[in-house]
Parts: C-alpha cells; structure tokens; sequence
C-alpha cells in the first residue's frame, strides 16, 4: 500500500511544521456500507460449502378402492451454496509521512505499528473500504476468478456474486421489457403478478438498483392516489400484494431485478467476524494489516426466485 503524498508535499511543502493540523482537517469521501446483506437471512457455518437441499413430494389423493394402491414419490434435490476465501493485504511504511504536513500522524514510538496513521488508516478508510468492496464489487457483479501465485487479486473477481447465481437455468425468467422510468410502477406490478400464485401471499423483496427503486416511488406518487403524507402516504410497496421494492447499491448500474423472500435469500458466513477487524505485524519498519474471512450468497430453493437476467449471463 503506498501513501500518494505527491499533491501534499507539492502545496505545503516537503517538511512538517506543526501548524495545529490534525485528524478534523483530513476529510475522506463517503463510503457505502454493507446493504445487500441487510434484505439476507444470515447464516454461520463451519463449512466452506452450504449444503442445502429442495425436497418435493408428488400428489398423494386419489380415489378410493378397498385394495392398497400406493402413490407418491419423495425427491432430493441438492443445492449447495459455495463460501469463497476472502482477504484484505496491506503494508505501509509509516515514515513516508513525517517529513510533510502529514506528520502529526507520526509519533516518537519506535513501534511503528502504534503510531496514529495506521489507527487512522483503519478507523477512517480500510473497514469501511472493505464494506464498500463487498457491497459495489462482489455482492451482485462479482464472477469469481481463481488467484495468480504472487499478484494481488482483481476487483469484482473474489466470489460470485447474485448475478451470476440468477443466470443459473432454474431461475424463474420474468418476462418483461427494460425497466423505464415512467412505467416502472406498472411493470413491477405485472412482474409480481408472474409469480406462482402459491406464493403471491408471500412477504417478498423486490430488488433492483437505487435509481430504479426511486423511479418506483416518484412513478407511484404520479398515480394520484398518494401523497407525501398522511393517510395515502407514498411507500415502497405493492399496491394489494406483500411485497416491498429496496434498492440495492450492489445493483447499481444495472437494470436487473429479483424477487424473492428473505428467508429464501440466505448470505452464509465463516469467520466472518475476521471482516471488521484485523492482524498489524510490524518488520523493519513496515506494518503489515491483514485478515481473511469466507462469504458466499445464495438462495434456499432457486425455483422461488424470480429475476430478469437472461440465463447464464453472468456478465454486467
């Protein structure tokens, strides 16, 4: 991990001069937390593989007749939910900032590992940085791609991520045109309305990208049956149906949905403690950050999901 000092040192200067800066005057870009996970059931696990499976049975009634008639199978089918390896690498050299403004992150400890800019590296940007990864990269758009020996990993190839499950062929196909602003309302009604009427009685999420979740509600709020509060106050839901649409950040800069029930939607964790927190070495100067953890998203039973994305279409 290098520290880019380059713009500091070129405004003030390649030397620190204590002038009453401190940690108030480092302002950082707001960062995305952990969302999609939030609309999951969660799930610890020992097991780097959820083994789940969908059992059905077939139609038992039938007419009677004194002589015993047996009817009826059982069936199993598997439906294993892959926990991908993650981790986070980072090393600094702490004494590329005590000569320039940045130096009252610098400290007279020989411990390189306690001075404030590591803490500051950490509180202030590496677990919110590692959530925004999770959330932007790996939740929805990640298509896992086995490591290179020596090469730090690419972005969005960490896991797989919900994209790449939707286009599994036993997902449920909505059949419906590309999202549009003026008829979102119209057209995620008629999505709901392609599901099983089994489960049309069901709590379910409807999930799309940000954009699209608030076109729903600015489409909704044209209806003229809504307003912004009150009684007919503007909500995410479907008119008559239990369903909710939520934006996912994940999604963003997509036009896809998914329709699911939470406790279908499953987010598995080992260790996943390890995420929000992290190992310092120090060696020559050098501290090293380090942690690693295992995710993976899936869904209990696929043939209870409903979504837009083409069929093995793993591809943003």
């Amino acid at each position: 991990m290098a520290i880019n000092k380059t713009d500091i040192v070129i405004e003030y200067g390649a030397y620190y001069i204590a002038g009453g800066q401190n940690e108030q005057r480092l302002k950082r870009l707001l960062l995305f937390g952990r969302e999609t996970t939030k609309y999951a059931t969660q799930v610890k696990t020992d097991d780097t593989v959820y083994r789940l499976a969908k059992s059905t049975i077939s139609s038992l009634v039938q007419s009677f007749q004194k002589s015993f008639t047996p009817k009826g199978d059982v069936t199993f089918t598997p439906n294993p939910i892959q926990l991908f390896k993650l981790k986070v690498d980072m090393e600094v050299y702490p004494d590329d900032i005590e000569d320039s403004w940045l130096g009252f992150l610098a400290s007279n400890s020989l411990t390189r590992k306690d001075w404030p800019l590591v803490r500051y590296i950490l509180e202030s940007h590496a677990f919110g940085k590692i959530s925004e990864d999770m959330e932007l990269n790996e939740y929805y758009k990640g298509v896992y791609e086995a490591p290179v020996a020596g090469t730090a990993g690419t972005s969005g190839k960490s896991m797989d991520g919900l994209k790449v499950i939707l286009g599994k062929d036993n997902i449920n196909r909505l059949t419906m045109d590309a999202l549009n602003a003026s008829t979102i309302y119209d057209q995620v009604e008629n999505a709901f309305e392609q599901i099983s009427e089994v489960y049309q009685n069901t709590e379910m999420i409807v999930a799309m990208a940000p954009k699209w979740a608030r076109a729903f509600l600015k489409d909704k709020r044209t209806l003229g049956y809504y307003t912004i509060d009150g009684a007919n106050k503007i909500d995410n839901r479907l008119d008559f149906a239990p369903a909710a649409v939520v934006g996912l950040p994940s999604m963003i800069n997509t036009n896809d949905i998914f329709i699911t029930t939470k406790s279908n939607f499953l987010h598995i964790t080992k260790k996943g403690e390890n995420a929000a927190k992290v190992n310092v070495e120090e060696a020559k100067r050098c501290v090293s950050i380090m942690t690693d953890w295992w995710e993976g998203l899936g869904f209990g039973i696929n043939e209870l999901v409903w979504t837009n994305v083409p069929a093995s279409t793993p591809e943003s």
